[in-house]
């Protein structure tokens, strides 16, 4: 598929190096790509972390079109969030169909692919013209907490009904869509490779501030709030293993106090994409220790095909994608005791031969590989 228009009305803000940005990157190689950036899902509240994304926001917007590579254009658009506001819902419907309307126009595209990520994009979307609309799930998001769930689960069966093809990341996703819209297509998470693949490179230096980190190191990258990380779990092993060191390396959402009586939690901090490599080098397993919940229940997680690729064992609950897709590759552990004596099994059983295979074989899950895959189905249908 070349020389295409793209539009990606994203769940996430541009910069998130979450499966939007990668998809997005890859499909600008070949066509124009505009990256509009979420319209959030909840009502903001008066958190510091949610004024700093408001501010970000209206930065973003006063900049119009922001070109931040060849054939790839950010959108940031202006909606009003607040559900007190009079007729909230038809002014942004009016606003974004402008706002969007215009940078189509200014990049030249007619008749674009719609790639929705989100549920709460229907109504804004739904009228657009457009070559094909691709609703692309990857979360369960009615069920993050603090927005309308039951708005979400309606919108959701609106685009599934709407939508010409469905891609799936998770199984238990394309289960459900798939009842309902047959050209539906289960398409897992791809793996920036070459990145994560550099952790077994000599010249890879372990990053600063984990290389005097006692060993054994288990690593979590990722968001670390309550909808995906299992608070007790990680107090759990901290105290029942206070000789392992457990770092965890990403955006911090809990109480700043949440840890702090363990001394061997280790929590760096956000850092660029690019840098995870030298923290997969300092470790020696990795970790996905999500809470058992909807929301992951339906989830694929990015990180596990980074961790394997990184040459790094994995450590993880027990999810459903993860004990469909790498059940026989990743020590699973079903509650708290089970995933400590797996971390004790994976201490036991680590072989590094093995680590650089693993690693080796991710390398037909690469989102080029993915990208392939997806241009494949667009242009057969």
């Amino acid at each position: 598929m070349k020389n295409e228009s793209i539009v990606f009305f994203s769940s996430d803000d541009w910069g998130w190096k979450t499966s939007k940005y990668q998809l997005s990157t890859r499909f600008a190689k070949d066509n124009k790509v505009l990256f509009v950036s979420s319209i959030g899902f909840r009502e903001p509240t008066a958190s510091s972390d949610d004024l700093k994304r408001i501010w970000k926001k209206l930065a973003g917007f006063f900049k119009g079109i922001k070109k931040v590579d060849d054939n790839l254009y950010v959108l940031t658009p202006l909606v009003v969030p607040f559900s007190w506001f009079p007729f909230r819902h038809a002014i942004n419907k009016l606003i974004l169909k402008l706002q969007v309307g215009w940078a189509k126009w200014k990049l030249g595209m007619k008749l674009p692919y719609m790639f929705v990520f989100s549920e709460n994009w229907h109504d804004y979307v739904i009228n657009m013209k457009r070559k094909k609309l691709i609703y692309y799930t990857v979360d369960e998001q009615a069920s993050f907490s603090g927005l309308d769930g039951q708005r979400f689960i309606e919108m959701d069966k609106k685009l599934n009904k709407a939508a010409d093809i469905i891609f799936c990341s998770a199984r238990t996703l394309y289960d459900k869509n798939v009842k309902t819209n047959e050209n539906t297509h289960y398409m897992p998470h791809g793996v920036s490779y070459s990145l994560f693949s550099s952790t077994l490179n000599e010249s890879t230096q372990i990053a600063s501030d984990i290389k005097d980190i006692p060993h054994p190191i288990f690593l979590f990258f990722g968001h670390i709030s309550h909808d995906w990380v299992d608070k007790d779990l990680v107090k759990y092993l901290a105290k029942e293993k206070s000789g392992w060191s457990w770092v965890y390396v990403g955006r911090y959402s809990m109480d700043e106090n949440e840890f702090k009586q363990y001394s061997n939690i280790h929590l760096l901090g956000e850092k660029e994409f690019d840098e995870l490599p030298g923290y997969c080098k300092g470790a020696d397993f990795g970790t996905i220790p999500f809470v058992y919940s909807k929301l992951t229940n339906n989830c694929n997680p990015l990180k596990l095909p980074e961790y394997f690729s990184a040459g790094l064992p994995v450590i993880s609950t027990n999810i459903p994608e993860v004990e469909k897709a790498y059940g026989d590759e990743c020590y699973i552990g079903k509650d708290n005791q089970g995933f400590l004596e797996a971390c004790e099994k994976a201490l036991k059983e680590n072989d590094v031969e093995k680590n650089i295979a693993r690693s080796k074989d991710m390398a037909s899950n690469s989102w080029e590989e993915r990208i392939k895959s997806i241009y494949k189905i667009i242009q057969k249908d």
